[in-house]
């Protein structure tokens, strides 16, 4: 099978994101269905567009990841929604393919007359996601009680959402019965949203990307590790001279070899010291959190490269104590790469180590039996230009990740005095 192909897309996107807080994945699922079915009543967008919108509406809360603002999230009136509409505005923005609708997620909370005074982009985009998001969250408190939900909605019309877009929920709620179909609970797959997903290379590699990074982002300390790693094994691969169907399993394996971490506590990833035996045990749990997610998903032999990166040869790495002889050479390459990439790299407790101390490090290791001789010497043999290397990969992502800290604070400032008023019973919320 291939490596990574758009049937599978979703299903990673979505078993990676759970692992953070499933509430929220079955919440954008359902928000997706709903608005898919929205779009196909009103007819406005077809092809590459309804999908994006459809993936778009999947992660409408993504930044909510990045604030920890999830519990708000489920609930249906919130106080403040604006920090995780912006990081996910801004995350959507810079770092997924699916920049040019990421206005549709940073005014998804507020109501229509905002919207239009404001002269938003993707007005009609942000409006079919809030009806949809509120319509969720309304039948998840209250069931199928569509007497309430009209009230809700009629009291809403012309207020939080413009008078068409309740016409549209109508028109598709009767057409396809959304509201018994939630109040059901019967579980939503992206599969029942878009049967069939038709993806470029290049944005199933920027999809990718854009998970490393919802991970990476949440620690400081992270932000380049996975591209530093990928990088150097990419470089030593080619200096390795793997062929072009091996090097790609290293680059995937090594891409994804983390995914688990979006599953461990931030205070664990970000502790100032040496773990605990306990908090240890944890942070260990990574690498089955990533095989959970990546399992029939991706190639096996991507995937053991992406699961065995803590394995070493002497049988002392971890989750399963392998020696050298079962570990293969793609997947000794990732393991050294990764551990140049967390030498190379700064945490709470540590500055980046410069060179020299690096290779000594290396050298330590291979002497004591722990890693594989011939890579280490390639990365010595190489080491300034692969670090040149991984220096052009790592600097427009750490731009973009200043950019978006940078950014966030400016337009918080700039919008979180607008849509927060509480509803009176008599008129519609803005928020």
């Amino acid at each position: 099978m291939p490596i990574v192909n758009s049937a599978n897309i979703s299903v990673l996107v979505q078993r990676t994101l759970n692992l953070v807080d499933p509430r929220l994945v079955d919440h954008g699922l359902r928000v997706a269905y709903l608005v898919s079915r929205l779009l196909e009543v009103q007819g406005r967008y077809t092809g590459r567009d309804f999908q994006d919108l459809c993936f778009l509406a999947m992660l409408h809360d993504v930044g909510a990841y990045k604030t920890d603002e999830i519990d708000r999230m489920v609930q249906f009136e919130s106080e403040n929604i604006w920090e995780h509409s912006i990081y996910g505005y801004l995350f959507l923005r810079r770092l997924s393919p699916l920049g040019k609708w990421a206005d549709g997620v940073l005014f998804h909370h507020i109501g229509a007359p905002l919207l239009n005074a404001l002269d938003a982009p993707c007005r009609d985009v942000a409006q079919i996601i809030n009806l949809a998001d509120r319509v969720d969250v309304f039948v998840s408190d209250h069931g199928p009680d569509r007497p309430g939900l009209s009230a809700y909605l009629e009291r809403s019309r012309g207020g939080r959402f413009g008078g068409e877009f309740v016409d549209l929920f109508y028109a598709a709620d009767a057409r396809f019965d959304l509201t018994g179909r939630l109040a059901g609970g019967e579980a939503v797959a992206f599969t029942d949203i878009l049967p069939r997903v038709s993806l470029s290379d290049g944005d199933i590699d920027t999809y990718l990307w854009m998970l490393v990074y919802t991970i990476d982002f949440r620690s400081q300390h992270t932000v380049t590790h996975t591209i530093t790693t990928t990088r150097i094994s990419d470089a030593v691969a080619r200096l390795m001279g793997m062929g072009p169907e091996e090097a790609l399993h290293i680059h995937y394996g090594a891409m994804l070899h983390d995914l688990g971490k979006i599953g461990i506590p931030v205070e664990i990833l970000e502790y100032p010291g040496r773990l605990s035996p306990q908090a240890m045990a944890v942070m260990r749990t990574h690498v089955s959190l990533t095989g959970e997610i990546l399992g029939g998903a991706v190639d096996s032999v991507t995937t053991q490269i992406a699961l065995r990166h803590h394995e070493k040869l002497d049988g002392s790495g971890y989750p399963a104590g392998l020696c050298g002889a079962e570990l293969t050479l793609s997947q000794r390459i990732v393991v050294v790469a990764d551990i140049v990439s967390a030498l190379l790299g700064t945490r709470s407790y540590k500055d980046a180590y410069p060179k020299e101390k690096t290779l000594s490090i290396l050298r330590e290791q291979t002497a004591r039996g722990l890693i594989d001789p011939a890579v280490v010497e390639v990365i010595a043999l190489h080491f300034d230009e692969i670090l040149s290397e991984v220096r052009e990969h790592c600097t427009p992502v750490l731009a973009a990740y200043r950019g978006i800290t940078a950014e966030y604070g400016e337009l918080l400032r700039t919008y979180s005095a607008l849509g927060t008023e509480k509803r009176s019973p008599s008129g519609p919320q803005y928020h």
